[in-house]
């Protein structure tokens, strides 16, 4: 067993320093989004994404946000100005003021 955790310590190690680090990989995401990467830098993305969550997560983030961001803006026109009715300011007022007397 100690054999097989090795091993997976091992590559590990490799695919770190042999990958962008994860403050290039954001960068890469981002650049990504905009044009395309060579398959070389895909690739070293894949494998980083192997070793961190995180950036894997990041990535997939901002893609959608990317897809979701035109429909936000058609949907934003169709919304109108509005702020909390006065019953709801109301509310909100008399809760600061009994829990400041407290």
């Amino acid at each position: 067993m100690k054999f097989f955790e090795r091993i997976k310590t091992l590559l590990i190690v490799w695919i770190w320093n042999h990958t962008p680090n994860c403050a290039e990989m954001s960068r890469l995401a981002s650049k990504g989004i905009d044009q395309p990467l060579s398959r070389w830098t895909r690739l070293k993305m894949r494998l980083h994404y192997l070793i961190c969550v995180w950036c894997e997560r990041y990535s997939k983030h901002l893609k959608f946000l990317h897809r979701a961001t035109p429909r936000a803006e058609d949907q934003i026109d169709g919304l109108t100005d509005r702020g909390l009715s006065a019953e709801a300011k109301r509310r909100i007022i008399e809760r600061l003021q009994s829990s400041q007397g407290h």
